[in-house]
């Protein structure tokens, strides 16, 4: 069995375990809901995650050096506009504009920075290269 397998099934094993725990939780301990959801949500996700990641690997390298270049550009860029945001939000709460919770942040931040790299490295390989 080699690396890429072996990892394969050991990610199926993880999420269907999380899964299960979830199941459990929610089943038996009421008062920890949000705890089992949680951990049925991550198995879920990390169970598809795999699958999508070798069904794309079986139709060959999908890594190249434009990809490669590609997808770091749009990380970056990514990273520079989160940065520009945390900086509004910073001066939308110091002058009192709005008053917000670190959740209700933190949940703009991660939406933006996934938003943001996606929407990127989508445009750039639309694009075709980096100059």
């Amino acid at each position: 069995m080699d690396k890429l397998e072996k990892f394969r099934q050991i990610g199926y094993t993880l999420a269907i375990i999380l899964m299960i725990a979830g199941i459990f939780i929610i089943g038996y301990y009421e008062e920890n809901i949000m705890t089992g959801i949680s951990l049925l949500n991550t198995g879920s996700i990390l169970f598809f995650v795999i699958y999508l990641r070798f069904k794309r690997a079986q139709k060959g390298p999908f890594k190249d050096e434009r990809t490669v270049k590609i997808g770091a550009y749009g990380l970056s860029y990514s990273w520079m506009l989160t940065f520009i945001l945390i900086s509004i939000l910073f001066w939308v709460e110091a002058t009192g504009i709005a008053q917000m919770t670190v959740k209700g942040m933190l949940a703009i931040l991660m939406f933006s920075m996934i938003v943001s790299a996606k929407g990127i490295q989508w445009y750039l390989f639309r694009k075709g290269d980096i100059e």
